[in-house]
């Protein structure tokens, strides 16, 4: 399988999943991590076919994703 195929998929499915567990009641953060595989996974499918606008656009969700995973986890993990 092509390594460009694989990170469209894992974008599409962990973004789908991403999606649904930041919509839950019980434990929306999960979301965000969810997410940041997603975006990791956008960047390189981006960054392989030179789509340099969703490539930014993924950048920016990536940082979307870290802050929602340290208000959600991180930060009160650390912070008490």
């Amino acid at each position: 399988m092509n390594r460009l195929l694989i990170a469209e998929t894992i974008g599409t499915l962990f973004g789908v999943v991403g999606a649904f567990l930041l919509a839950m009641p019980t434990l929306p953060g999960w979301g965000f991590g969810a997410f940041l595989v997603s975006n990791v996974g956008w960047l390189a499918f981006s960054a392989g076919h030179r789509h340099w606008s969703m490539f930014a656009q993924q950048c920016v969700f990536l940082v979307s994703s870290l802050v929602g995973l340290w208000n959600w986890w991180l930060g009160p993990l650390l912070l008490g």
